[in-house]
């Protein structure tokens, strides 16, 4: 196995000690079960992987269209 070293906020940091001291494992083996454990969206369809966000963001009921004089085709 290769060894890597990773950045993580003083935050991320204590949450994965607790963890570690409440399920007897290390650190180490926590961040490796997480890495390998990531859903791989390599092969995924951009609407698949953002269908979660569908109707979270609050709009105008009006289009997205820019009606402006300028922009309009002849």
């Amino acid at each position: 196995m290769k060894g890597i070293t990773i950045k993580l906020s003083e935050m991320t940091l204590q949450e994965l000690r607790h963890q570690a001291r409440e399920t007897g494992r290390s650190v180490a083996a926590l961040v490796r079960e997480r890495v390998e454990g990531a859903p791989d969206r390599a092969n995924e369809s951009v609407f698949a992987i953002t269908s979660d966000l569908a109707g979270s963001l609050a709009g105008s009921r009006r289009p997205a269209s820019n009606t402006r004089r300028r922009f309009r085709r002849s």
